[in-house]
Parts: C-alpha cells; structure tokens; sequence
C-alpha cells in the first residue's frame, strides 16, 4: 500500500468517528458526563408537583368540602391532596404555604371555581360606628356580615328602638378608615372618633387579604370614601396603591373611592417623628424606587425612604387621633342624616316602641297574673326532647318557647 493510499484510509476513518471521537472524550473528562445525559433522557418525563396538584385539585377539594357542602380550608384541601402528591412525584414534603398560596391560587385562576367556597383565615378586623359590631376579616366572616351566607352565631339580642336596625353602611356609615396594623382600635374607641365621623374602621396585619377585598368593593355603593392609613414605607405605599385593585384572588366589580391617608414626609417632619433604618439592599433599590413612583411618592420621599422609614407608631396617642381626625375633616367628613324617608321611619319607629312600653306597663301585673292560670303544655320534658330529635342544634330554651307557642 502506497503512502499516500495510507493516508486516504486514515482521512476517511477519521472523518466518519470524528462526531464520536468528540463525545467520547468528553465523557472521559467527566465520568459523570454519560450518566447525566441518560438521566436528562429519563426525567423528562417525571411529573411535577403543578402538574399533579392540579390533576387533583378538585377531588382534593370535594373530599375536603363533604362534597361541596360544607365550607373548607385552603390547608385542608391541601392534606386531601398532599398523599397523592407525594407518591406520583416522588417528593417526600410538600409546603403548605407553597400549596395554598401558589398551587391552589394558580389553579382557581385557570379554572371556574366560582363555586368553590374556601375559607381563608383571617388577619383583620372591621368595626361598625355606633353598632360596635366587629367582623374578622376573613372570607367566612365578611361573607355572613354582607348576608351572603347564614351567620352560625348566636342570635343577637334585640335592638332597642333608638338605633334603627342597618345591614351594612347604608343608613349607618358612609366612610371607612382602612388602617395597615391592628391595635389602634381602643384609641379610637376612647376618643370616640368612630362615633364623632360615623367613620366604620378596617385594620389587617401588613398587606391586605382578599376579605378586605370583597368587603370593600360589595361597600362601594353606598360609601364616599375609603381612606387608607399606612406606614412612611415601602409597604406602605404599595397597600395604599393595591388595595383597591385587582389581584390574582380578587377582581373588583366595582371601582372603589380609595384616599391615601398617609403618612407621607410632610407629616413626619411636622410632627418630628423618630424614623429607623432601612437594611441596605442595592440589588433591590431600582425595584423599590419604581414601586413608589408607581403609586405617587415625590422624589424627595422616594430619596427619605431609601434609607429610612417611619411607622404610624411613630405617633403618640394624641398625635394619632388628632391626625386622623384632621384629615377626616379635610376631606370634608361629616355626621350622617339619611334621607327623610328613613328619618321618619325611625321616628314612628321610637314612638310605636314608646306607646308599647306604655301600654305594658299598664296591664303588665294582670298579664302575670294571667300567665300563672294558663296551663302548661303536657310532658314537657318528653316534648323537648320529641324537638332535639328533629333538630338537635336547638338550645332547650328554645324549645320550651316553640312548645308553648303551638310549634312543636
């Protein structure tokens, strides 16, 4: 064989391995190399946890709800799929947060749960001026109080006739006070501010919850304005600009009446209130600034709160109350007067409770006379108990009344 035959059979034996020759030493430098590719050949077809906790999101929930029947928990659907999970993806944990706050929202927002009734905890409350009465904020709650659902409560004692019976802000309230802390309510309730502006109070701890949310946009209509308190802060400025627009758990029906409240560095340098640093995060700055500019800080304000920040417990107690009634005042608050209509109802309302307190006082020693020679329904005890059979929830006070009123 000539040399230059040779050289022809090495050039073309080299030409066809060459591609082979190139993986074969990259496997060589690294042992590992071989084994890497047939195990990105063979996970790709391992399921993730979105996957899965979607493929059971709903028998997770209609085996957590009784079917639908019943209200649930977030944490609740996530322990009806939490088995199933694990064994399809091989993981041997799985985060509850992760589940409630990512997997579960992900999947009501690709998927028509409207009638899926998830109760999520609550982190707020909201008080009613003059009523005193105080709701959670939380789904369950906030939907009793708007009458969307039955209330499992007691039943409430009946209101004497100087307050005229309301259900939500109409006719009580045309102005809520959203604050960003819980704990200001005894202040408010010993200056009687509620009171003074007809002003209902919300309070969440930090950033707002979807209970907020459907409270504010089903109060819409029938209030003026929705002040939101918040600290000198990052935070601060983005509750004031999100809390009255859409999230991915809530989309508003309504556009609601949203004012900053405050505090902004005007207040903090007329009050000289004592500011605390902010850590240093560089990385972080650019993100933040936008934040602020997004939801109307001045440069000035943007430049102060690089590096501090001011909490409304800044305030003294005086400092507080004085603050928040100044600019209810500005914003031009006042007492609330329904219309005539409702005036005169209430009126003959007082009058017919008045009249009936006055005719009772006058027969109210025969009635109890009377009352003692009426007899008894038989076998009363038999008879309560014949009424816990069909309805075992009642008390046995109750049951005493629909015996003797002919009910049972």
């Amino acid at each position: 064989m000539t040399v230059s035959q040779a050289d022809a059979i090495r050039n073309a034996v080299r030409g066809v391995t060459k591609d082979w020759a190139k993986t074969r030493k990259a496997e060589e430098r690294s042992q590992y190399a071989g084994f890497d590719r047939r195990f990105r050949l063979i996970s790709s077809s391992r399921v993730t946890l979105r996957e899965v906790a979607f493929d059971v999101m709903e028998d997770a929930y209609l085996a957590a709800s009784d079917h639908g029947t019943l209200p649930t928990k977030p944490r609740q659907i996530m322990y009806a799929a939490r088995p199933e999970i694990l064994a399809r993806t091989g993981e041997e944990t799985l985060s509850g947060s992760y589940f409630s706050q990512t997997l579960l929202i992900d999947y009501m927002d690709e998927n028509d749960c409207s009638d899926w009734d998830i109760v999520w905890d609550a982190r707020g409350h909201f008080v009613e001026p003059h009523t005193g009465q105080s709701i959670p904020l939380g789904t369950l709650e906030v939907r009793q109080y708007l009458g969307e659902r039955p209330s499992f409560a007691p039943p409430a004692p009946e209101i004497e006739a100087a307050v005229f019976p309301t259900a939500g802000a109409k006719n009580r309230y045309r102005n809520v006070l959203f604050i960003e802390k819980e704990g200001f309510n005894p202040i408010l309730e010993a200056a009687r501010l509620q009171e003074r502006f007809d002003c209902a109070v919300m309070s969440t701890k930090g950033m707002s919850v979807t209970a907020a949310r459907i409270l504010i946009d089903r109060l819409t209509p029938d209030v003026d304005n929705i002040f939101v308190l918040h600290d000198f802060d990052v935070s601060g400025f983005s509750i004031a600009g999100t809390l009255g627009t859409d999230s991915r758990r809530y989309v508003f029906e309504t556009v609601p009446p949203m004012r900053d409240f405050g505090l902004r560095l005007a207040d903090v340098q007329a009050m000289n209130l004592q500011s605390e640093p902010v850590p240093a995060k560089p990385n972080e700055w650019p993100s933040r600034a936008a934040t602020l500019r997004r939801h109307g800080a001045a440069p000035e304000e943007i430049d102060f709160l690089r590096t501090r920040r001011v909490e409304l417990n800044a305030m003294t107690s005086r400092q507080f109350v004085d603050f928040i009634e100044a600019g209810l005042t500005a914003h031009g608050v006042t007492k609330l007067i329904p219309g005539d209509t409702i005036i005169e109802q209430q009126a003959r309302r007082v009058i017919a409770a008045q009249l009936t307190e006055e005719a009772l006082a006058k027969i109210s020693g025969e009635i109890a006379k009377r009352a003692e020679k009426v007899a008894l329904p038989a076998n009363l005890r038999e008879r309560i108990e014949a009424v816990f059979e069909e309805e075992p929830a009642l008390p046995w006070d109750v049951a005493v009344a629909m015996i003797v009123k002919g009910r049972r």
